[in-house]
């Protein structure tokens, strides 16, 4: 019983390590919280002063709303380079090394350094027809990069399931040597189907991350069924995943040999 309890905690925190958020990337995290709480306060700050400039278009109150303008947008963009980052972060500490999701960890890496780039473009803001141009421009290149984060937070829900088949599948290596010898053939069978069941969710998870179309990010991502399908999806697994735990725990339970 003591062989068995222990199995099933092991089991149980696999899982929920898995399946909620490490918290080992608290630098990335604290910066997107950090720059993105300033550009929550700055773009307060650029409302007013830009009712102030309408009110009132002095050139003192034109250049107060610029100024403010380029601290939000400087932190609104060094906030979402941030994001990427921890999100890539996420994906990497499940140490994978899972295929599927290579592309997506290699697009965050490519939209972090396009609003690394732009925060530090939009410092060079001078005038309001410099800010009607970077916007312009802003605005019709963005949404790619939206939608890369999009893809990323699925992924890492697709990383952690992956992790979850690879530790799930190292706890019936090891307990397959401590089972009787020979097998009994309804164990034998049990053993088998288990073995099967985890091929079935594998190509379960293999085929949602194979629908991650980047090609398609921004078409895919504007619909309202993106993250509704995923998540319907990502559910099935891990109840799939959960029903394979606890059969994996009931032969522990009943045909492991305590050790005398």
């Amino acid at each position: 019983m003591k062989h068995y309890t222990r199995l099933k905690v092991l089991l149980f925190i696999i899982f929920i390590s898995a399946v909620t958020a490490p918290f080992v990337f608290a630098d990335a995290k604290s910066d997107y919280d950090y720059q993105y709480g300033k550009y929550r306060q700055n773009y307060s700050e650029f409302q007013i002063l830009k009712q102030d400039y309408l009110a009132t278009p002095s050139l003192d109150n034109q250049q107060k709303a610029l100024l403010s303008a380029k601290q939000s947008i400087l932190a609104r963009d060094l906030a979402k380079a941030s994001l990427h980052l921890y999100i890539s972060d996420r994906i990497n500490s499940y140490k994978n090394n899972y295929e599927l999701v290579k592309p997506i960890l290699v697009a965050l890496a490519e939209s972090r350094q396009y609003f690394l780039a732009e925060a530090k473009k939009s410092q060079a803001i001078v005038t309001q027809e410099d800010i009607k141009k970077f916007t312009q421009s802003y605005l019709s290149i963005v949404p790619k990069h939206d939608s890369v984060l999009k893809f990323g937070l699925v992924a890492n829900k697709i990383s952690a399931l992956v992790r979850i088949q690879t530790d799930s599948k190292t706890a019936l290596d090891t307990l397959i040597p401590k089972l009787p010898t020979p097998l009994p053939t309804s164990l034998s069978a049990r053993i088998l189907e288990l073995q099967d069941s985890a091929k079935v969710i594998d190509r379960k998870i293999d085929l949602l991350a194979n629908n991650l179309n980047l090609a398609e990010a921004v078409e895919e991502t504007t619909t309202d069924i993106f993250y509704t399908a995923k998540i319907e999806k990502l559910i099935e697994i891990r109840d799939l995943q959960l029903a394979w735990i606890e059969r994996l725990i009931d032969i522990d339970k009943n045909y492991v040999q305590p050790k005398i």
